[in-house]
């Protein structure tokens, strides 16, 4: 029985092994360079404002395999579409792909050149390098007050290519 298991391992192996530059050729993995673009809908409880916000930003896009995986990070900012006065949220952020299942953090700090807030965000949704569709509750770290954000987002962001190398 040992033997038939060894012998299995091996051919698994040297096939392995022989199929891996047309795996590569296939399923390989690359970088990119992209300008990112997206919808952020701030839900509420039912006596307050729902407020939607726009993102803009940079970031840069390590994905590929055969189930597709990888990370993205980079910076942006989100601009306050219904809000009383002009805000805006720089934020950096990192994001694990692994097949259709995206996870992640942002760091924002959204002002209203009055005042200010910085948030922490960890999110999750379903997603790729190109596009993503997650649920970001805030951790509110300062001034836990300031709209235009409460408590959730449901963000939708599509990553359109500028620079992409293999």
């Amino acid at each position: 029985m040992k033997n038939r298991i060894s012998f299995l391992f091996l051919v698994g192996c040297i096939t392995f092994g022989f199929c891996q530059s047309e795996y590569d050729k296939k399923y390989g993995h690359y970088e990119s360079l992209n300008l990112g673009v997206g919808y952020s809908y701030s839900f509420s409880d039912s006596n307050k404002k729902d407020f939607h916000l726009l993102y803009i930003g940079l970031n840069k896009t390590n994905y590929g395999g055969r189930h597709g995986g990888g990370y993205q990070y980079g910076i942006g900012t989100e601009i306050g579409l219904n809000t009383k006065k002009f805000t805006i949220g720089p934020k950096i952020s990192g994001t694990f792909y692994f097949q259709f299942i995206a996870i992640g953090t942002e760091l924002i700090t959204y002002t209203d050149f009055d005042q200010w807030t910085l948030r922490l965000v960890p999110f999750i949704g379903i997603g790729s390098e190109k596009l993503k569709l997650t649920i970001n509750p805030q951790v509110i770290l300062t001034n836990k007050n300031f709209q235009p954000v409460n408590k959730s987002l449901l963000n939708l962001s599509v990553n359109l290519s500028l620079d992409r190398k293999k």
